[in-house]
């Protein structure tokens, strides 16, 4: 059956979203799920470094969550705050907030998408057989090696640029360690790792749905040569 305009629109559609609906997944995972930097603090010696102990960072970071999700007034723990800290978290409310409706959003898109496809109200436009998903899914691996490349080269000059990019105008990221103590629970350490977490599963998805597309185009090129026959011999039958 030939792909109507509304199956082309929506496969265009799904192309576009799968780069950022697995990015967004990807970024929600470290952003909300609080165990994630807890197995961190042991492996990049965040006690050692910051000088604090196991509880006190823990409880800090578990104070600048509940922040930041929940509106609970801004703590630190036992550990000292500065006004330009608690600015710079409170920027951060809405771009946490945005990634994750984002990945809700965009996930429902792709679900119903795929669920339409089952039920056969959607024909999907396919360009030499695969899924334009499974394109997406190239797409996000082509970015992902991008910003992969730029942070094996200049991790520093790539988080700078990120900071640049979502706080326009504003430097009240840059914190003094000697004066701001929860930077020494967060280091640059544990946003590095973070970025490679993130990329890592996005290509993981991406490599997936590639997977996925193909092993489709395989089957459905071979089942049309039986499906040929059987037209065919419903034919000769007719006449």
């Amino acid at each position: 059956m030939k792909a109507r305009p509304i199956d082309i629109i929506c496969s265009v559609l799904a192309f576009l979203v799968t780069p950022f609906f697995f990015i967004s997944f990807a970024v929600s995972i470290p952003a909300v799920f609080r165990p994630f930097y807890y197995a961190c603090i042991t492996p990049l010696h965040i006690e050692e470094t910051s000088g604090y102990s196991r509880e006190t960072i823990v409880e800090a970071y578990d104070d600048v969550m509940e922040f930041i999700w929940e509106g609970a007034e801004f703590k630190t723990g036992s550990l000292d705050w500065t006004e330009e800290e608690k600015a710079h978290f409170e920027d951060c409310i809405p771009l946490f907030q945005l990634q994750v409706i984002l990945a809700c959003v965009l996930g429902a898109y792709l679900i119903v998408y795929l669920i339409l496809i089952k039920k056969k109200v959607l024909n999907p436009a396919r360009f030499k057989g695969i899924s334009s998903v499974s394109y997406g899914g190239m797409l996000t691996i082509a970015l992902m090696a991008i910003i992969g490349i730029f942070a094996a080269i200049d991790f520093d000059k790539l988080f700078n640029l990120f900071h640049a990019v979502f706080f326009p105008g504003k430097d009240n990221w840059v914190f003094n360690e000697d004066i701001e103590e929860v930077i020494k629970i967060l280091p640059e350490e544990f946003f590095a790792v973070c970025v490679g977490f993130i990329v890592g599963l996005v290509v993981l998805l991406s490599v997936i749905a590639i997977v996925v597309g193909v092993v489709y185009k395989v089957k459905n090129d071979k089942r049309k040569p039986i499906e040929t026959e059987e037209l065919e011999e419903t034919k000769k039958s007719a006449q």
